[in-house]
């Protein structure tokens, strides 16, 4: 706890760009279409893996690098299912970086939030894609606390609120009158 109040009283650029992901993280969920949804995601990605490299948190900051490409391949695949398929290629990638940067269980964190989330990415359905990254944000959050990523886990915490909302949200407007 005492690495979180002093990342709120002296921040460090690591800390400041994590706060920047974490801002666009939560925005993320509150957005109602898949192509926003996934542009937001890319934008966070491509944040977190900076902060994180800046704490020489290497495994996260290389899943967050693969999962910030996957992100940009679905996002150009948009409902072409074939193109879509494309993305699980990145996961035996995250598995093989997991591997190469090993640490022990924050490297199991990463690479199973990282999956998950990858996953949820290639799913054309708003509801299904919601579903599978709000199983993703329980195993970034261990991670984070893990590694004392105090920023990323703020983050990870929020949009996994906002997240579960919308998830709500689109349940009911589907569910059955």
């Amino acid at each position: 706890m005492i690495d979180a109040a002093q990342t709120l009283s002296a921040p460090s650029a690591a800390s400041l760009i994590g706060i920047a992901g974490l801002a666009v993280r939560v925005a993320s969920p509150l957005l109602s279409r898949r192509e926003t949804i996934l542009t937001a995601q890319l934008a966070a990605t491509c944040l977190f893996a900076t902060s994180y490299t800046l704490m020489d948190h290497r495994t996260a900051a290389s899943v967050c690098l693969i999962g910030a490409a996957q992100a940009a391949v679905a996002l150009i695949a948009g409902n072409r299912p074939w193109l879509g398929k494309m993305g699980y290629v990145f996961m035996p990638v995250v598995l093989a970086m997991g591997v190469a940067t090993f640490s022990g269980l924050p490297t199991i964190l990463a690479v199973t939030a990282c999956c998950l989330t990858m996953v949820g990415r290639l799913q054309t359905d708003l509801m299904r894609m919601r579903g599978i990254q709000l199983c993703a944000n329980p195993f970034g959050a261990a991670h984070d606390v893990v590694v004392g990523a105090w920023p990323c886990l703020a983050g990870a915490v929020l949009s996994f609120t906002v997240a579960a909302i919308a998830f709500r949200r689109e349940w009911r407007r589907r569910a059955p009158a």
